[in-house]
């Protein structure tokens, strides 16, 4: 079932997955991930949770998951008032598990690998102090 989704709606449907796997233990409303969060998570988008209500990207991932819903795929969990949250089905978790991941060798030696995990590690590094930041501008910081 996920050898005919797009290489996009299978990253969505991954980052899902994934997400939902991440938060096991925790009561199922907490679980289930909102738009903006499966946007995050499959690599999507790094705006913000505001800014993405209205940016045109919000269009392609509702089409995506919209996909997803009609293969029985995924499902909401809850209609929100700003982004819908939703849970992947058990369909969906068996064909992640089915799906291969790509095992080939990187291209590239050691170090280039090193530095574009560096690379990586500040990207995300940068985007996590710009959040701060946000936080700390809409808290009046100190």
């Amino acid at each position: 079932m996920v050898a005919d989704l797009s290489e996009f709606q299978a990253r969505v449907l991954m980052a899902l997955v994934e997400g939902y796997r991440a938060r096991e233990g925790m009561k199922d409303r907490i679980r289930a991930l909102n738009e903006w969060e499966v946007a995050r998570r499959s690599g999507y988008t790094d705006i913000s949770y505001a800014e993405y209500s209205e940016h045109p990207a919000r269009n392609v991932m509702l089409q995506a998951i919209s996909t997803l819903q009609q293969r029985g795929l995924i499902q909401v969990w809850e209609r929100g008032v700003k982004y819908d949250t939703f849970i992947p089905t058990p369909s969906a978790t068996i064909s992640a598990e089915l799906t291969p991941t790509d095992e080939s060798p990187p291209e590239g030696t050691a170090s280039d690998q090193i530095a574009t995990s560096n690379e990586a590690i500040i990207a995300r590094l940068d985007e996590i102090a710009n959040l701060l930041r946000s936080i700390e501008r809409k808290l009046g910081g100190t």
